[in-house]
């Protein structure tokens, strides 16, 4: 029979194992270093960006530095993706020439978008003393303008390209090439001071 000791010891060797495989999974997808990259940028996605908007505003998230600076970055980020998003089935749209179709698309447009501003809700509600009932009273931290609004930036951002990918990008698509509407300079935190 084996003693409590081997046991312990048995579970510690392989939870040590485990937890090992599971860090070496994590740097072999590319879940990035966060010690040598800000966190901000990271959860946006924007420090690999191949696109206009993420690379204007990667030196934005790397050096905001108060809760103002950071609600003004992401409130402009979701901005630009908004108007990317929009964009996008603008460009998309022009494809179809039925008003069925259209309408299909419309609907697309309004259901996603309804998705990611309740994705912002609940990033909020995260933020917030929970403790207390929704309303005046509950408290929420002063990261949660910025948490919310880069939830739903970085969804409309990865359905847009989505959609950039899956119509636009092949040589031969039917779509064309599509080119982007960003031509920006980032947040201009200068601006904001």
């Amino acid at each position: 029979m084996f003693s409590a000791r081997r046991f312990t010891l048995i579970c510690l060797i392989l939870s040590t194992s485990l937890i090992s495989s599971c860090t070496e999974t994590d740097n072999r997808i590319g879940r990035g270093n966060y010690e040598s990259s800000p966190a901000f940028a990271s959860d946006a996605g924007v420090e690999s960006a191949e696109n206009p908007i993420d690379q204007a505003f990667k030196k934005d998230f790397e050096i905001v530095s108060s809760t103002y600076e950071m609600n003004y970055v992401t409130g402009a980020y979701l901005d630009a993706w908004k108007a990317e998003w929009d964009n996008v089935v603008a460009e998309l749209m022009k494809h179809y020439d039925f008003e069925g179709d259209k309408n299909t698309i419309r609907a697309y447009k309004s259901r996603y978008e309804e998705f990611a501003a309740q994705a912002s809700e609940l990033e909020w509600i995260d933020w917030s003393d929970t403790s207390v009932e929704p309303g005046e009273d509950r408290l929420f931290g002063t990261g949660a303008v910025s948490a919310s609004l880069l939830e739903e930036a970085i969804l409309l951002k990865r359905q847009t390209l989505y959609l950039i990918d899956k119509y636009f990008s092949s040589e031969d698509s039917e779509y064309g090439e599509y080119i982007y509407l960003y031509k920006g300079n980032g947040a201009e935190l200068d601006k904001a001071k």
